[in-house]
């Protein structure tokens, strides 16, 4: 379960201007459920996304997974995932080898580790495309291979951030679902930001707007 206790973080600009991007924000995301955020671009939702990864420090405030405090806790050793908009697959290296980094970075052989990525590809329909380089798929096969790349290393929580954006709208609806059904089908919690409340709707059984910094109930 992911708590999030009166978190507070504030932006300045150099021209001494500031925008409060969480305000004593508090939130309970229970273990297995899908929770969105949604709110307009500069509204704070993928600093918030930092914030539980522990790529940004909250001003004030903490985050608690299962029980545990997460302040101090480095990005690498909180077992979350995060998936961006753009991707973020890496063109250097094969389909393959994408879906394989975790586990590689986790410690787990490299044979063993593409072996067990073969066996995901395979599951999202992908496994003709392991040797592929990444920028050679379409929009919705390299989303596929994000997703896939995240769900390989069993993460304890994932964090989606707009990940539909890139996409046209046909292809939209068909990645919705899967996404949906795959991530409820490996029992993961995860928190989706999104301007999209379509999007939202389709993924996530809880939602909520970001509003000056404090998060309002939508359903």
């Amino acid at each position: 379960m992911l708590e999030l206790r009166a978190l507070h973080k504030t932006f300045h600009d150099p021209d001494g201007g500031h925008w409060v991007l969480a305000d004593a924000l508090d939130l309970v995301v229970e273990r297995g459920q899908t929770v969105a955020v949604l709110g307009p671009s500069g509204s704070g939702k993928s600093t918030l996304l930092k914030m539980i990864a522990g790529l940004e420090a909250p001003d004030a405030g903490a985050i608690f997974f299962d029980g545990a405090d997460l302040a101090g806790v480095p990005p690498e050793r909180r077992g979350f995932a995060l998936m961006f908009q753009d991707f973020a697959l890496f063109p250097h290296l094969d389909v393959q080898d994408n879906v394989a980094f975790g586990l590689v970075e986790q410690g787990e052989r490299r044979a063993r580790a593409r072996e067990r990525a073969r066996q995901m590809l395979a599951v999202f329909g992908l496994a003709a495309h392991a040797g592929h380089k990444v920028w050679k798929l379409s929009g919705g096969e390299q989303q596929r291979v994000a997703l896939a790349r995240a769900l390989i290393t069993a993460p304890r929580l994932l964090l989606l951030d707009e990940p539909f954006s890139a996409l046209d709208a046909e292809l939209r609806v068909g990645l919705r679902e899967e996404f949906a059904r795959r991530i409820a089908a490996a029992g993961i919690t995860a928190v989706l930001v999104t301007h999209d409340e379509t999007d939202a709707r389709a993924l996530a059984q809880r939602g909520f707007k970001l509003v000056a910094g404090r998060l309002q109930m939508l359903w």
